[in-house]
């Protein structure tokens, strides 16, 4: 199972090939989401993590609020006024854009050693800033696709094992553990 470690002031992710095609796969699917096209994926289009995350098109190329819920939760808007929340956004959002689709490539490009070799390892002196605020978004993307709220964990438990819902909470649920993860490593 996976686990981040940390000696001294460097930090590790030992992953499966499992957890990593899981991982590469949630942030491929992000950045397609977040416009990005020039990046190959390592998964197929009957994924149901690529069907779940691909309901409504990428964003457009102009700043505008976005109509995806996900977008949406992951570039909120700062005002309630729709005007000051246009301008807040034209001078906001780009950078904000530029940051996440950054710290999702370095994630992909760390773990596209792993899946490309098809065997399990070790992502060695990671960046613990950019691998929490990677699990966070994706954890976002996820909770707003599944309609997360505070019975969710039940609903997960009482769903029968066929149910395709199923293995999408285990990876939301699994996200939490390995965002707390890294927390406690950051914090010890």
């Amino acid at each position: 199972m996976s686990e981040f470690t940390r000696e001294e002031d460097k930090y590790y992710l030992d992953l499966t090939v499992d957890e990593a095609h899981i991982l590469i796969n949630l942030v491929e699917q992000l950045l397609e989401l977040l416009g990005v096209i020039d990046i190959p994926h390592h998964y197929d289009e009957s994924d149901p993590f690529a069907q779940l995350m691909h309901q409504l098109k990428p964003a457009p190329d102009e700043v505008a609020t976005p109509d995806d819920p996900v977008l949406l939760r992951l570039l909120p808007n700062a005002y309630a006024d729709p005007e000051s929340a246009a301008d807040f956004r034209r001078f906001t959002e780009p950078a904000m854009r530029s940051k996440k689709n950054l710290t999702l490539r370095r994630a992909r490009q760390a773990l596209a050693v792993i899946v490309d070799s098809n065997s399990p390892g070790v992502i060695e002196d990671l960046d613990s800033d950019t691998w929490l605020a990677v699990i966070n978004d994706l954890r976002i993307a996820l909770s707003v696709r599944l309609e997360v709220d505070e019975s969710s964990f039940e609903k997960f438990e009482a769903l029968p094992e066929s149910d395709p819902q199923k293995p999408l909470y285990a990876v939301y649920f699994w996200l939490g553990w390995l965002q707390s993860n890294l927390l406690d490593v950051m914090l010890a």
